[in-house]
C-alpha cells in the first residue's frame, strides 16, 4: 500500500475499478453524526446537496436532454465512476495566443461503491485537532476544456488549462501524464480555492466562481492539501465537512 495513503488512511488503489485510470485526487469527510440515522446515504445526499447549492458542482452534462431512455445511453459519468458533477461552462478564455477561444470546467467523478462493497465508508477520521467518525467520499477532479468544445479535452497552447507557463512540462500522450501534471492539479486548485494558476476564475456572466476555502453561510470547512500526493497523484486534498456547532 502506498506509504502517503497509509498515513492518512485512505484505501488501498485496488479496491476501486480497473476502470479509474487515476487515484481519487479529493477525500471528503462527512461527519456520522451530521447524517440523518447515520447512514452513509444521507451522507452522500447532504455532500451533494452542498457542492451544488454552493459551489454549482452539479451533473449539467445532459441538461438538454428530457428522454429518460436517451439519457440512459448517453448519460453515463464514465471511467468506473458512480456519479458525475462539473462546475461550468466558465468564462470562455482567447487571449492571441493562438489557442481557439473555448470554455473550462471543473469536472468532478466520484467513486462510493467500492467502498461501500469493501465495508470502508467509516473512517476515524484524524484532522482539525481531535479524531471524530466519518463518512469518506472520494472523487476525482480535473480542470479541462468544457465538455460542449470541439477541442473537448486539451488545448495545448491555452494559458489556462495547457501546458503553458508553470505548467509547460512535457507529457506522454499514451499515459495519464497531461491530467496527472496538469488538469488534476489544476482542478484541485479550482475548487478549494476558485482559482486557476492563482487568478479567480469567473462564470460567463463576471460572478466569481465560488470554492471550498471561503464557502461561508455557516458551513465549517477543514481542508488538508498534501503535494505530493498518493499513487502518483501530484496533489491531494482531504476535506472535512461540518456546521457551525455541530462536530467538525
Amino acid at each position: 500500500m502506498d506509504r502517503i495513503a497509509r498515513a492518512l488512511g485512505l484505501p488501498d488503489r485496488n479496491i476501486f475499478p480497473a476502470e479509474m485510470p487515476r487515484y481519487p485526487n479529493v477525500w471528503f469527510f462527512v461527519p456520522t453524526a451530521l447524517a440523518l440515522r447515520h447512514e452513509y446515504g444521507y451522507a452522500l445526499r447532504l455532500l451533494d446537496r452542498l457542492l451544488d447549492e454552493r459551489l454549482q458542482l452539479r451533473d449539467s452534462f445532459h441538461d438538454d436532454v428530457r428522454n429518460p431512455g436517451l439519457l440512459s445511453l448517453i448519460g453515463g459519468p464514465g471511467e468506473g465512476s458512480d456519479y458525475q458533477a462539473r462546475i461550468g461552462p466558465l468564462c470562455p478564455t482567447a487571449d492571441g495566443t493562438g489557442a481557439p477561444a473555448h470554455s473550462h470546467q471543473v469536472h468532478a467523478r466520484f467513486y462510493v461503491s467500492p467502498l461501500v462493497h469493501a465495508g470502508l465508508t467509516r473512517v476515524d477520521l484524524s484532522m482539525a485537532g481531535g479524531v471524530r467518525e466519518c463518512f469518506c467520499i472520494p472523487a476525482s477532479v480535473h480542470f479541462e476544456v468544457a465538455t460542449e468544445e470541439p477541442s473537448h479535452p486539451y488545448v495545448d497552447a491555452c494559458p489556462l488549462c495547457g501546458l503553458t507557463g508553470d505548467y509547460a512540462f512535457a507529457v506522454d500522450p499514451r499515459s495519464q501524464d497531461y491530467c496527472l501534471k496538469v488538469h488534476d492539479p489544476l482542478g484541485l486548485e479550482l475548487l478549494l480555492h476558485g482559482t486557476i494558476r492563482g487568478v479567480a476564475a469567473a462564470w460567463p456572466d463576471g460572478r466569481p466562481v465560488a470554492a471550498l476555502s471561503r464557502l461561508g453561510g455557516g458551513t465549517r470547512i477543514t481542508i488538508d492539501e498534501q503535494v505530493p500526493g498518493p499513487y502518483g497523484c501530484t496533489r491531494l486534498a482531504r476535506v472535512l465537512v461540518g456546521a457551525d456547532g455541530r462536530p467538525a
